[in-house]
Formats: C-alpha cells, structure tokens, sequence
C-alpha cells in the first residue's frame, strides 16, 4: 500500500471526495435574492388607477387597506380592484375585488367572498393574504380567514375613489421575484473551491491512469474537406434558416443579460432554466459582446459547429488510424456533418452546444479506448455533463461512456481497493460540474420548483412514446421539412443497415470497420438517451448529431454494406435506402419562419392545404425526388457503371446500396445550399433573411427595422356628414370593446345591417386611409371606401375601393387600409360603406371613422418605446427596445410586434396564454392591440405569405404610476417558496 499507485489513489479518494463535498456545500449555500415592494399609491399623491401586471400572477405578500369613507363615496362601483372587471371570473382569473353595491361593500378574492357588509362608518378594513393565506380584519378585529385561501392575482390596481375620500387607500405587496438572485460571497467562496478541487482531481486523473498503450502519431491535417466546411459555415451564417426557437432562446439570453436571471421569458411564470442554461449563458456573455442581431448571434452556432468538426475528425482518427485521415473518408465525414449542420447546427438552440459536448465525450472516450488510459474518462464524463446542462435531450452526450465501460471494469478489477473508491470519488466528482453550471445563482429548492413547474405546465411524454419524435419529422409541416428529415432518416437506415452488417459479420474488421461498429453502436444508445427527453420536438434529432455524424460518414466512406455482402441482402439493402430517400425528398421546402421567402418549388404563400404542402416538395418540372422510380434508376445505374469498371478490369465502386446513401446525402447536401442561395435572388429586391445579415455587415444592423414599412395615423378621424344606418346598425362602440376618437359604428349578434356615412375632406396630399374594425371580419362581410372628387359633399365622380379584410373575427381592433391612388382619380373626400351580411351568433361588426395616414419606416415608428417582439421574431428587431420580466413585474410594451408567415396560431399567444404562465397575461388583461398596416419595402419578388404584424399597444390605465423599492433576503438552498405547481394558481390540471 506504500507504492506510488497507491499513494496517488489516496490522493484522487480524497481530492475527489473533497470535490464532491464542496459541490454539495455550494449547491446548498444561500443566495441574496431580490425582494421587490411595491407601495400604492405614490408616496404623498393620491390613489391613480395603474397597470401592475405581475409575472407571477400572484404576489408573495399582500396587504390592502379600504377605509370605510373610501366605500361611502363611491356610491356604485369599485373601491379596489386588481384584476379588470371583465377579466374577474373566478374560475380564470382570481384577483381581488373591493365594489360597493345598493350600499352594500362586497370583498373578494376570486372565487371566495370573504365580507359583505353596510356601507358606512369610520372604520377601515384591511386584507392581508401570504404563505399563511388570507385574513380580513375591521379595525383589528377578524373578520373573515381562509388558511388556504393564496394571495389574489394582480394586473393593475384601481379604483373609482377620487378626492379626499380616497386617503388610506392602498396596497403593499411583494412581488414574486425568486428567482433573481446572486450568489452570497459565501457561496462564491465554495464555487471557486469547488472549481480548483475539480480541475485538481480532473488533472491528477488524467495524468495517473495514463494506460499502457502508446497514442496513434497521426494528427489529421487540414485539406479540402476542411476547407469546404469552413466556407460553407460561415456563408451558412448569412443564408441559412432561421429555427423557430432562435429568438425565443436570444430572448432568454438578452433578458439575463439585463436582469442576471435565465429565466423562461415567454411563459411558465419566467421560470429559471437552470440546471439546463449552459447555452443561453454562452449566448448572454456573447450578445452582450456583439449585439443581439441574427448574424451576431450566429458567431456562436458557427463556432460550435466548427469545433464540433474538429472534434470529429479526431475522434475518427482515434479510432481508425490513418486511414480515418484519408481524405476520402475525410470528405465523406464532410458530407455527413453539413447534412446534420445545414439543418440543425445554425440554431441557436441548445442542441449545438451539446452537440459539442458529445463530439468531445467521443473524441476522449475514442483515445481512452486506443490507449487504455482511464483517466481520461474523468474529463470525458464533466463535458458529458456539461453537455446535459444545455438540455435534456443532451443527455446523448454522455452515450460514448457506455463503450468504456469494459475499460473501467478491467482498471476495477486489476486496481486495489484506494484505487476503486478513488475512480468512484472521481466520476462524481466530475459529475458535480453541473452545480456551478446550473446552481450558481440558484438554490437547490427554486431548482426543483422550476422543474414542477415546467412538468404541471408544459404535456410531456414518457420514453415509451418516442414514435411521436419520428411521427413529427414525417409531418407536412415546418417540423418534416425534407432538409431535417435528411440526416436522421438516412442516419435511421444505416443504423439498421450497419446492424444487418453486424449480424452478418460481414465488413467488421480493419480500422474503418471497428470505427463503425464503435460509432453505430454510440448512435443506437445516443437514440434511446433521446427517448428519455420529455418533448418530442424535431429539433431534438440534432441532439444526436455527433455520433450520427461518424455514424453516416463511415458509410458514405465504404458503404452501409459489406462489399461482399449477398446480393440478396444488396438488394433489400438498396430498396430500404431507396424508399428512405424517396420519403426525405416528400416533405415540404418549408423553412418558416422567414427562412421561407423566396424559396422555390410552388407558391409559398398558399401552404396550409396538404395539396400545397406536397407541392412544396422538391421537384424539377413533373420530376419530384420523392419518386420512388428515380431512386431506382439510381440504383440501376450504379450497377451499370460498376459492370463497365469490372470489365475495364478497374475497382467496381459503390455498390447499389451505397450510390443511393451518396447521392441522397450529398446530394441533399448540394440542394438545401442551391435553394437557400436562389431563394433571396428570387426574393429581391424584397428583404430576406441572407439581405438582412448582409446589411448588417454594411452597416445597417436592426433587421425589420429596416425593411419594414408601416401606415401610421395623419390626424384626427375625419368629420362627415350625418350617416344613413339600415337593420340593427347603430352608432357607438360594441360591447365591452373601448372606444376609438371619434364616431364608431356597430351591429349586433341577432340580424344585419348596413351604414353609409357623409362625405368627409381629406387633407390634400393624402395616400391612404386607415379604416378601424373589429368584430366578424370574415369573408362575406364588406367594408368599403368611396373615394370622390368635385365640391364637398356633392362629388362629380367616385369610385370604390374596397377594403381586404383578416377573414377571421377578432377581438381587436384593425386598422384596414385604404390606398387612395387606387380610385384613379384626385380624391377630395371619402365615405364610408359597411354591410354586415351575417346573422348569427358573435356575428357583429364595428368600425370606425377613416383616418388619414402616411408611411413611415418601421424604426422611426417604434424606436425608442418599450417593444414586445415575439418569440419568432425577437432576433430581427435587434436594435429595438425589448421588454423584460424584472423584480416580477413584466414591463409594458408600447408596441407588440409579431411574426406572419402563417404562423400567427403557433406563435400568438404563447406569452400572453393564463393558464400556461404566459409571462405577458397581465398586459392581455389590461390592454388591447390595434394594429397597423404595414409591408416590406422593397415589395418582394415573389409571392409570398405576411410578413409579420405591428400593432399599437393601448391600455386601460397608465402603467407605472406605483412606488417600486427592491430589498433583498437569504435563502439557503432548501429554503422555497409556495408552489407555483398547482391547479389553485392559475386553474390549469397537470400536464405532465
């Protein structure tokens, strides 16, 4: 036991155990967490109605104060209200109320009425509600408690009360801001100690488990295959897709940058992230450097995809020697990571950054194997680690350790007992890098809460149900794109073709051939680590992209079958690659949002009908790759061309089999570049998303900003004449919609009817008119401008122009546009024609007086108000103002801009969604969104879907009008706050 092994077993027992109890000390030391206190009304002013929209809806502590004199001067109406009255449902939405009718004061807390009572007296009631639940007392004594009654949601405070009698009234709460919180220098103390103690234990593994076998002296050079690969990704930054989720993870990452919280940003109350914020922190530390622009942004995609080929290329030459630094292994390498790369790798979800774990895990796993040298399994399992703190489904990182497992139990078994508990102390030891990654900031108990959280909210799956991940690739849809079918379903038939092979025995030996086995059997368990992630998004797939990667680029290199393999087993081999080939090419060229313009193959602004999405399938003419026949030809003529190299007395080439996996893969390589270089071409002179990146290479960075036009009100609503109402037209605002400067005029649900208004002047020089509208929109409906010239209100010629209208009822209002140039003659008035034709229930219509309006561009309309920029568009309005969740109080947007694109129902309500946490519930409560014409400028090219909406936030009271003072508290690590994971708090069942 004196030797020098066993003493540096002592050594990593105990360097190891001192890591894993520092770890477990930092992950359980306090935070200083914000504890914001909101005092209404201000300091020395009286009560003023105000949004307050919490993000969470309910706060930790609240106190209200209704002095009697208060409910005696109000006469009917509220004396206190958090939520809106019409949004004051119990069953959705549970705030507190405070109204006095017939002379009777009623007090409420959602679905509990806690006091009814005369009006009257000098006494003052006050409703305290906590952790506790909620008590009301009258001049100290109680007189209403609910133990389990939670504290009321809270969008705004107001009241009816004015004037002297509204002294006493107010309300003390504080906000739910649990999650901002920063470590305690004692924790700091322990993260740095626990960081040296792991990089020591890390450091004295690696250099005493060295194994017994020599490295491989090869070190892969660069050639072509990298330089393709270095050029196709940094052109790949300007040209490529935009995923869905890039501006909701930019989202993430700016709001941390602003606030020191990852959190959500969307819904799910703004929950932490953490333990799976690894990749937004790199974004954050990134977008604070360069800017929060898409091209910016994608500086570190491109270096994760960069390192991950890297990695690669030393991985196979791990495990094959030379020959995996030929370079027509190499080149097939290429081909494999561009077809994983082009769809998956530019995003900036979380899959790149674990895609670079895994390709490190199989690059140290791979040497470790070469050499036997244990220790480098310490370092290969933190960044298997540190690549499942990016995202659940990274837990295909940590797959490559499974084939090492052989190598641990031969060291367990030839190594003494101080050595056996040491390599247990050290795989924990490196495990616990997750606790500066995701518990940094964090207790271990708001950790756990924000995991119940995501479970009770968001409808999860168990791993038995992973067909619903290839059910989603196979979609007609953004999800089944033929691009992101490529690379798995390719991936998926050579997994099975390599397992035939295994079973065959047949092509298993030489350096390639155990490379193979190595990275399929890798990809098999990467697959079913997949099947553990508890969404089962596309976006997924690019978890297994490291592995999948070798995987395909073995078999581009010598075949997914063995050379000899029996031509019966060719040709099944053949017709499965083919059928794969033929099932990749039948899904949509649909790459929305905004990755869509200009694209070829059909009209891309029709794509909701299946006919149109089959279409969009790639095709030359009547020749579609989805046809079975052609890959059949391709097949043919490998074997044709393998006949006349035989009897040219040459090598035969590929197979059947492998000219299909080829041409598929490189050839699915070669199109998505060809039709993301045509499709801005076809696009121009619009924007798209490659002239927008290069714009900002000139200079010009803010995206839509730019590129975006927007018809913005002249005046005032002009002045007409008396108007002429038929059947159950009326003038005035429909119910429970505000009122608009100037007349408005509305039908009801039961019957029809029409209006025609007086002519109005229109200021000379005028372009256009905005009609506001709400209501039944839909086709059938008719709103008309009649434009007319000649002396006012007897105009010697008109003509109609008739207004486009949304096709759907909407609860806002509209701003529809009318262009005066298309009456063709010099307008000098305008009047209104409305006919509601449509009879039935919610079937009313309203609208208002036209307004004169002008164009103006995007940036001078927005810049400089607070803006909401939705969770698929965040990335392209990158100069503007983006609100935050802070100290839980989610600003107010003067403006809420929207992707188009057909996606409105995916994307629209997702921040503003109740009973899902919508971040943003509080504003949908309080205000409404009047939206404004708007396009690209210059027109596009082609054809195309909207681009996106710019709506005017207008709300029911002025935001901020409330004293805000941020305190702190400690926390250690098991200390929590109340659930937020439960039906009570926002009436939601579990989904999980």
């Amino acid at each position: 036991m004196s030797t020098a092994p066993a003493r540096r077993g002592w050594l990593l027992l105990l360097l190891g155990g001192l890591t894993c109890l520092l770890g477990l000390a930092a992950a359980l030391a306090p935070v200083d967490a914000d504890d914001p206190v909101v005092t209404w009304p201000r300091p020395g002013a009286a009560p003023e109605p105000t949004v307050l929209p919490l993000s969470p809806y309910r706060p930790l502590e609240f106190t209200a104060s209704v002095p009697c004199a208060a409910a005696a001067a109000v006469g009917d109406g509220d004396v206190l209200r958090t939520m809106p009255a019409a949004a004051d449902d119990p069953a959705t939405a549970p705030g507190l109320s405070a109204t006095v009718s017939g002379g009777t004061l009623t007090i409420r807390s959602g679905p509990e009425v806690l006091h009814t009572g005369p009006v009257g007296g000098s006494c003052v009631y006050r409703v305290t509600a906590g952790a506790d639940g909620t008590v009301v007392t009258r001049d100290g004594a109680t007189l209403a408690e609910r133990p389990d009654l939670a504290p009321p949601q809270v969008a705004q405070l107001s009241t009816a009360v004015t004037g002297p009698a509204s002294e006493g009234l107010g309300v003390q709460l504080h906000t739910d801001a649990r999650y901002e919180s920063s470590p305690t220098p004692l924790k700091v103390a322990l993260l740095v100690a626990h960081l040296v103690a792991l990089a020591a234990t890390l450091a004295v593994a690696v250099r005493t488990w060295t194994g017994t076998r020599r490295a491989l002296a090869v070190r892969p050079r660069p050639g072509i295959a990298d330089a393709v690969v270095l050029v196709v990704t940094l052109a790949w930054a300007v040209l490529g897709p935009v995923n869905i989720d890039d501006s909701w993870y930019a989202l993430m990452a700016r709001q941390g940058a602003e606030t020191g919280t990852i959190g959500n940003a969307i819904y799910q109350f703004n929950v932490t992230e953490a333990p799976f914020a690894s990749s937004q922190y790199l974004l954050q530390f990134w977008g604070g450097v360069a800017g929060w622009g898409l091209l910016p942004m994608r500086v570190v995609p491109v270096v994760l995809g960069l390192g991950t080929w890297v990695l690669l290329r030393l991985a196979l030459v791990a495990l094959a020697g030379r020959v995996g630094a030929r370079p027509g292994v190499v080149a097939a390498l290429a081909v494999a990571h561009l077809a994983w790369f082009l769809p998956y790798g530019i995003s900036l979800r979380p899959e790149p950054a674990g895609t670079l774990a895994a390709a490190g895990v199989l690059a140290l796993v791979a040497v470790a194997l070469r050499t036997g040298a244990v220790g480098l399994l310490a370092p290969a399992t933190a960044v298997a680690v540190l690549g499942v703190t990016t995202a659940p489904a990274a837990l295909t990182a940590a797959a490559p350790l499974l084939l090492a497992s052989p190598l641990v139990w031969w060291h367990l078994v030839h190594s003494r007992w101080p050595a056996r508990l040491a390599t247990a102390a050290v795989a924990l030891a490196a495990a616990s890098v997750v606790v500066p990654l995701g518990l940094a900031d964090q207790t271990l108990a708001d950790v756990r809460q924000s995991v119940a959280v995501h479970r009770w909210y968001y409808f999860q799956y168990a791993w038995y149900s992973e067909l619903v991940h290839y059910a989603n690739l196979l979609l007609p849809d953004e999800q089944g794109v033929w691009g992101r079918r490529l690379p798995v379903l390719l991936t998926v038939a050579v997994l099975a073709l390599g397992a035939a092979r295994l079973a065959t025995r047949r092509g298993t030996g030489g350096p390639l051939g155990r490379a193979h086995g190595f990275a399929l059997t890798v990809t098999a368990f990467a697959l079913v680590a997949l099947a553990l992630s508890p969404t089962k998004w596309v976006n997924h797939f690019g978890a297994v992209a490291a592995p999948a990667t070798l995987l395909l680029g073995i078999a581009l290199a010598r075949g997914p079958l063995p050379r000899r393999a029996p031509a019966r087993l060719v040709a099944v081999g053949t017709a499965v690659l083919g059928v794969v080939a033929a099932v990749i090419y039948a899904g949509p060229n649909l790459w929305r949002p905004y990755g869509d313009w200009g694209q070829p193959f059909g009209n891309h602004s029709v794509v909701d009908a299946p006919v149109h999405q089959q279409v969009l399938a790639p095709h030359l003419g009547p020749l579609y790759l989805r046809s079975p026949l052609l890959w059949l030809l391709v097949a043919v003529a490998a074997l044709w061309w393998a006949h006349r190299r035989r009897r040219a007395g040459r090598p035969s080439g590929p197979g059947p089999d492998g000219a299909v996996l080829r041409t598929a893969a490189a050839g699915g390589v070669a199109l998505m570049l060809l039709v993301f270089v045509l499709a801005p071409v076809q696009q121009a002179p619009g924007p798209s998303v490659a002239s927008m990146n290069l714009a900002a290479l000139t200079g010009k960075p803010c995206g839509l900003a730019d590129a975006v036009v927007v018809q913005v009100p002249d005046g005032g609503p002009l002045a007409s004449g008396p108007s002429r109402l038929t059947g159950v037209m009326r003038e005035g605002p429909p119910r429970d919609r505000p009122a608009l400067p100037g007349p408005v005029w509305h039908t009801d649900d039961a019957g029809t009817g029409t209006l025609t208004t007086g002519w109005a002047p229109v200021p000379a020089g005028t372009p256009s008119v905005l009609v506001p509208a709400t209501g039944d929109l839909r086709s059938g409906q008719s709103v008309t401008v009649e434009a007319g010239t000649g002396p006012p209100g007897e105009p010697a010629a008109t003509a109609r122009i008739p207004l486009e209208l949304p096709g759907e009822k909407t609860a806002e209002w509209t701003d529809l546009q009318a262009g005066l140039a298309a009456a063709g003659l010099p307008v000098t008035q305008v009047r209104l024609v409305v006919e509601d034709t449509l009879d039935g229930p919610d079937s009313w219509l309203a609208a208002g007086a036209p307004v004169p309006a002008r164009e103006r561009p995007a940036s001078e309309v927005v810049r400089g108000d607070p803006v909401y920029a939705d969770q698929a568009s965040a990335l392209l309005w990158p100069c503007e103002d983006q609100i935050v969740v802070r100290h839980g109080i989610a600003e107010a947007p003067r403006w809420r801009l929207r992707a188009g694109d057909g996606m409105e129902g995916a994307t629209e309500d997702n921040a503003f969604f109740f009973a899902n946490g919508g971040t943003l519930a509080g504003i949908e409560r309080t205000a409404t969104f009047d939206e404004l014409p708007s396009r690209l400028e210059p027109p596009p090219g082609r054809a195309m879907d909207g681009w996106g909406h710019v709506e005017r936030v207008e709300y029911d009271h002025p935001p901020g009008r409330y004293h805000l003072e941020v305190g702190t508290e400690r926390r250690w690590g098991w200390q929590g706050k109340p659930s937020l994971a439960n039906k009570a708090y926002t009436g939601r069942d579990f989904l999980g």
